[in-house]
């Protein structure tokens, strides 16, 4: 009787001559390969309807400015679930909301606006940056994404909570000026850094929108800020009215959120790499 060996799985008769169908075999093949050795995969659960849409992404950083904003839009724009990111850099944690599991790293579209959102309740390590920015650009690249903004948090000593900007082309900082401070000498910390560099390197226009914020706890006033740029710029019209009610709200939430994420985080990396001595 003929068998087949698939992942540790023998399989026998009938269902043996269905598997050596060699379509069959080429595409179990690539799978399990990509399930092993891609770093970071996107999974959607549907393929994306916009036609040439705006990529706004918004991952953990300082005064989680980027994860406030993007998780605001999603909810105030009600824009719908597309899919995930999952990766082997990833804490191993689940996020609950409403009791149901959620991936901690998730996309959302809005295709009557052409507005795809990527946000993220988990922070990126910077040894999987490079991998995150590159499979993000690639899957924008991908779907025609006519642009992607980064938003993220630049600690200043003053409180006048301004928009500083930055763009991957020279030709781009027109559109910036008279909304945000030009962000002219400095460095993009993190995966919004990662993801700049890797728009420059492909050619694709992208813009870095940083909040100012006065230290690392959460802030949603400078991620309404962020917002309030956006929709100047891009002309989203996205109230900023209930994030700044809910401000000292939202702040006590993402301090927990993100003390329970490093936590899981820090004992991720203690079993992943102990300390002797």
């Amino acid at each position: 009787m003929p068998c087949i060996e698939i992942r540790g799985f023998v399989v026998t008769g009938k269902c043996c001559d269905l598997f050596l169908d060699q379509k069959i075999l080429s595409h179990i093949r690539a799978t399990n390969t990509r399930m092993y050795h891609d770093p970071v995969q996107v999974i959607l659960e549907r393929e994306p309807r916009c036609r040439n849409p705006l990529l706004i992404e918004g991952f953990p950083g300082i005064g989680l400015v980027g994860n406030i904003a993007s998780q605001y839009m999603i909810h105030e724009l009600k824009m719908n679930y597309l899919g995930a990111m999952t990766s082997r850099y990833f804490p191993p944690l689940a996020v609950l909301l409403g009791g149901v599991v959620n991936m901690p790293v998730r996309i959302y579209e809005r295709d009557d606006l052409d507005l795809i959102l990527l946000t993220s309740d988990i922070p990126i390590h910077p040894l999987a940056s490079y991998d995150m920015s590159r499979e993000i650009v690639r899957w924008a690249a991908s779907i025609k994404t006519r642009e992607i903004v980064c938003l993220a948090g630049i600690t200043l000593m003053t409180d006048q909570r301004r928009v500083f900007g930055a763009v991957s082309h020279e030709e781009l900082l027109e559109k910036l000026r008279g909304v945000t401070e030009i962000f002219e000498l400095g460095t993009i910390a993190g995966i919004s850094g990662s993801i700049m560099n890797e728009c420059r390197l492909k050619g694709i226009p992208a813009v870095c929108l940083l909040g100012e914020t006065m230290s690392d706890e959460p802030d949603p006033r400078s991620a309404a800020a962020t917002i309030d740029a956006l929709n100047r710029i891009y002309g989203l019209n996205v109230s900023t009215a209930k994030l700044l009610e809910r401000a000292a709200e939202i702040e006590m939430q993402m301090q927990q959120l993100a003390a329970q994420v490093k936590t899981s985080a820090e004992e991720a990396t203690a079993k992943e790499f102990p300390m002797y001595g």
